[in-house]
């Protein structure tokens, strides 16, 4: 699965901390910041364009309604940080730590997560719409009643990952290991797994598997 490239310029403007707290609007293009620390902050409507955080930590915000669009961010901690009815286009998660993320009534478009950790992550009644997740860390991470549109999970630790009233018809979830799965039979109908994890399913849903 490919996600379209993003639109960042190499030639960005490195910004500082202070500058971005500082700013009563919240609303940032063509920017690069490094080694940030936005712990605790309250940055409500957060508006990001065509930029690169890296190396910074965001770990317990609340980005309520945030907009982020053609962003990436390397090496970052979002630890326990909200993204309640954030709007998330064209974005890269690379190398970040996302444990106990929220992302309820978000909109997910275009956006790759790539080698982070989103172990305790929910995503509530979201839309989510060409999402990879690519070599991540989801343990017990929590689906609730999501709409998924071409979703992929690559090489993902999804053990004891809960699904409930989020259909994974048509996603690829082979490459991918868990030792324990929460979901429903009707939400896993048609979901593409590989021969073993079919065992796996058919031990969870009480079935016994005898080889003749």
């Amino acid at each position: 699965m490919k996600i379209k490239p993003l639109k960042i310029s190499n030639d960005l403007e490195v910004v500082s901390y202070e500058t971005i707290a500082a700013d009563e609007d919240q609303m940032f293009e063509n920017i690069e910041i490094q080694d940030a620390e936005f712990v605790d902050a309250d940055l409500d409507r957060l508006i990001v364009y065509h930029s690169i955080i890296r190396n910074s930590n965001l770990s317990n915000n609340e980005f309520d309604n945030a907009d982020l669009s053609d962003t990436r961010f390397v090496n970052c901690d979002f630890s326990n940080t909200v993204f309640f009815g954030a709007s998330i286009h064209n974005a890269e998660f690379v190398n970040c730590k996302m444990t106990g993320v929220s992302f309820d009534e978000a909109r997910i478009k275009n956006v790759k997560f790539q080698e982070s950790i989103l172990n305790l992550s929910g995503f509530s009644e979201s839309k989510m719409e060409n999402v990879l997740f690519d070599g991540a860390r989801m343990v017990t991470a929590d689906f609730f009643n999501n709409r998924f549109k071409n979703i992929g999970f690559e090489n993902c630790d999804l053990t004891e990952a809960r699904f409930v009233d989020t259909s994974l018809s048509g996603i690829d979830i082979s490459s991918s290991h868990f030792e324990a799965l929460s979901i429903k039979r009707e939400d896993l109908e048609g979901c593409i797994v590989s021969s073993v994890q079919a065992i796996q399913m058919a031990s969870l849903m009480g079935l016994v598997v005898k080889n003749n």
